[in-house]
């Protein structure tokens, strides 16, 4: 079943977000790439509204009671705001200036993070998700959605390449190249 993300499911989401995110994109947002370090930090995050980690940005889905997958998306006009207070974290941590570089574009509906559990893998779970998004998507009046896809993925890049996602343009997240990829949603 898909729902919205709640309080209840923080610690299940927040290990599907470091699993979709990976070690270095944890150290940048968090300071730490170990997920036991990076998890409270996140968990905080997940709680607080009005941050790209927040729980009211994020559908679920679960099954026998147990969380198997987790998209987070936004509108990417909202980006900046969102990004703004993980930003002001850092900043104070580190002492200096922290500005995180904005990966959705301002006319698209962003998929920030997608994940599955390695045990519920290939079943269509990730489909389920993305299908969602692409549905808020078009509730929301966006007629793009977009994601970021690791270079070095190409297995997932080809995944969404047949479900219509389209390579636009190359971003860089920390030192890490992604393929920034649309797919035009109708509009309702």
């Amino acid at each position: 079943m898909l729902r919205s993300a709640t309080a209840n499911d923080a610690h299940a989401v927040v290990e599907l977000i470091i699993l979709a995110i990976g070690s270095e994109l944890t150290e940048l947002y968090t300071g730490f790439s170990s997920p036991q370090k990076a998890a409270p930090i996140l968990l905080q995050y997940y709680l607080q509204p009005g941050n790209r980690f927040s729980k009211e940005l994020i559908v679920v889905y679960e099954q026998a009671d147990q969380i198997q997958g987790m998209i987070l998306c936004y509108v990417g006009e909202e980006a900046a705001a969102r990004y703004a207070p993980i930003e002001r974290q850092r900043s104070s941590e580190l002492k200096k200036t922290v500005n995180h570089p904005i990966e959705a574009e301002l006319d698209e509906y962003y998929i920030d993070a997608l994940a599955v559990h390695p045990s519920f893998q290939g079943k269509g779970i990730a489909s389920k998700l993305m299908k969602q998004a692409e549905l808020d998507a078009a509730l929301l009046g966006k007629s793009k959605v977009g994601l970021l896809v690791d270079q070095d993925k190409e297995h997932a890049y080809q995944i969404y390449e047949k479900k219509g996602y389209r390579k636009v343009n190359e971003k860089m997240l920390g030192n890490q190249p992604f393929w920034h990829m649309v797919k035009e949603v109708s509009i309702m």
